[in-house]
């Protein structure tokens, strides 16, 4: 449902602990898949 939601509105990233389960997504959708703590200094970092 995540996954569903994500390409439907063109999302850049889910944000996630479960990486394992979304390893294929960033090739076949585009779509980065990045832990909490990624998305945190990314933001933090600008």
């Amino acid at each position: 449902m995540v996954l569903e939601v994500a390409v439907n509105v063109q999302a850049d990233a889910i944000v996630t602990f479960n990486l394992r389960d979304y390893a294929k997504v960033s090739d076949m959708f585009n779509i980065t898949v990045i832990n909490p703590v990624e998305a945190l200094r990314s933001v933090r970092n600008g």
